[in-house]
């Protein structure tokens, strides 16, 4: 299984989201006090989000789905 992350971390209303590639669907989806509670402890950092990279995607995918079980 292949993921997408979305970012939107530098807008008004900042919105992140993890989809399965190749079907569109939605898997995860942070936004509002939720994403600005992750963005404040560290536990996101917009510039993890600035890799290109499949592989580095990837894993940065694996990471969000560990810190939403933390959660």
């Amino acid at each position: 299984m292949t993921f997408q992350i979305n970012a939107w971390l530098e807008q008004p209303n900042p919105t992140l989201s993890i989809s399965e590639k190749s079907s569109g669907l939605m898997l995860l989806q942070w936004q509002g006090a939720q994403l600005h509670r992750l963005l404040s402890k560290g536990g996101l950092v917009a510039e993890d989000f600035r890799h290109h990279g499949e592989n580095q995607q990837q894993a940065l995918a694996r990471e969000l789905f560990l810190l939403c079980c933390q959660e």
